[in-house]
């Protein structure tokens, strides 16, 4: 591990921006509970996951692409590809929000306002994130960790400030603006990172743009299978329970999801460009040393804040007022052990996408996204929400198992297209 990377100094300060925007999300799920409704988190929820599946459809896979090409690159074959991807979906994301806009204009009725906000939440959800990535690839952590403190933490502590000293303001509209305003800010943060990068406009040719969808489709595959097998479960729950048990199911999953969160941008992340350099120059000791101190301090460290966010759970739980949180207190457990085999699983997955192993990357995440679509519905039938988080974890652990049939060796790496 480099010495940047390991810098006790950067690790701090990146963990204290990490707990800052999870602190946030999590303390608007219990603002959420304790002062809107059950109801309301729950379409939270599935709104978080809409903003969060979608822009996985919409990138084509190209964004992995990119963000892999970039690594060892040349500062101007950087700057083409970060330029020539954010040119093209700036593009597309205005026109979509200048039609949605004149629609909601002409009849607000049958096209509403909220809707434009949900279509500017997706555009700055993949526009701010793929920034982040670009950052991370690029070997700036802090940076990349600015702009995501920014999109997760900014818009949160504002709304619960204005909707508690505004209790008209306790709606899922107000929420939507300024979750909105929030990423407006981080992707002006983002831009203003990468300037560098930015200066001058180029959109690829459309023979480009067509083969690099084709050279992204084992990516692409990868991440709609991945993204399925991460949202299905809340969205299954309330179709075959209530949105108010998706509700409760959504408070506790959003524990282990932001301890997940804070342990891929502060570790796993940060190994990641190092893993496809030490690929690249064909050295396996030093990918096999990254590879498994990484696994190890990842597991431990989400180990470590599981036990102390179940602690704190118990403490606040009596003071919500929602018996309906303290009855399903023991579905925390079960998804904090579905996070763990979660961790191991995608440490897998990124050992697969460092090698440029996208076929048997995609083969593995479909197959997660299958056994999800089998396991989950059986797991609701039989134990309700408990089952679906026994159910959760049987599929990471299985597809985790899975993934570390092709470990090693490192090999020379194949030509990029």
């Amino acid at each position: 591990m480099s010495s940047k990377m390991a810098s006790p100094v950067l690790r701090l300060g990146i963990l204290a921006m990490r707990v800052t925007g999870i602190a946030g999300k999590f303390l608007l799920g219990l603002f959420i509970a304790k002062l809107m409704s059950l109801s309301d988190l729950g379409i939270y929820g599935l709104l978080q996951g809409q903003v969060a599946i979608l822009p996985i459809v919409f990138r084509l896979g190209l964004s992995r692409q990119v963000a892999r090409a970039m690594t060892d690159a040349t500062h101007a074959e950087q700057s083409q590809l970060i330029t020539g991807y954010f040119s093209l979906f700036v593009i597309l994301y205005g026109l979509a929000l200048a039609v949605a806009a004149a629609l909601a204009s002409i009849d607000a009725a049958s096209f509403p306002w909220l809707a434009v906000a949900v279509i500017g939440l997706v555009a700055g959800e993949h526009l701010v994130m793929d920034g982040y990535d670009f950052l991370i690839q690029l070997r700036r952590p802090f940076a990349a960790n600015v702009v995501l403190t920014v999109l997760s933490a900014s818009w949160p502590i504002l709304f619960m400030i204005a909707a508690f000293i505004m209790p008209d303001w306790r709606t899922i509209n107000a929420l939507s603006a300024f979750w909105l305003a929030g990423s407006v800010a981080a992707g002006i943060a983002a831009a203003w990172l990468l300037r560098s990068h930015l200066t001058t406009f180029y959109l690829p040719p459309l023979a480009i743009i067509r083969r690099a969808v084709r050279a992204s489709s084992m990516l692409y595959g990868n991440s709609l299978a991945s993204t399925a097998t991460v949202y299905l479960d809340r969205y299954l729950v309330g179709a075959f329970l209530s949105l108010e048990l998706a509700g409760v199911y959504f408070f506790f999953w959003q524990v282990g999801n932001a301890i997940y969160n804070l342990v891929n941008s502060g570790l796993m992340s940060f190994a990641r460009p190092h893993l496809v350099s030490a690929f690249q120059a064909g050295d396996e000791d030093a990918f096999r040393h990254l590879d498994n101190e990484t696994t190890r301090s990842a597991l431990l460290e989400a180990f470590v804040l599981a036990v102390g966010s179940a602690i704190v759970l118990w403490l606040i739980l009596p003071y919500l007022g929602r018996p309906l949180l303290s009855k399903y207190e023991g579905l925390l457990w079960l998804l904090l052990a579905a996070m763990l085999a979660r961790i191991y699983a995608e440490m897998g997955a990124l050992r697969l996408y460092c090698r440029s192993r996208d076929p048997l990357l995609m083969k593995s995440t479909l197959l997660s996204a299958v056994l999800t679509a089998a396991l989950l519905p059986a797991g609701i039938w039989a134990g309700g929400v408990y089952g679906c988080a026994l159910a959760l974890t049987a599929m990471y652990v299985l597809v985790a198992a899975y993934r570390t049939h092709d470990s090693y060796p490192v090999q020379a790496p194949s030509p990029q297209p």
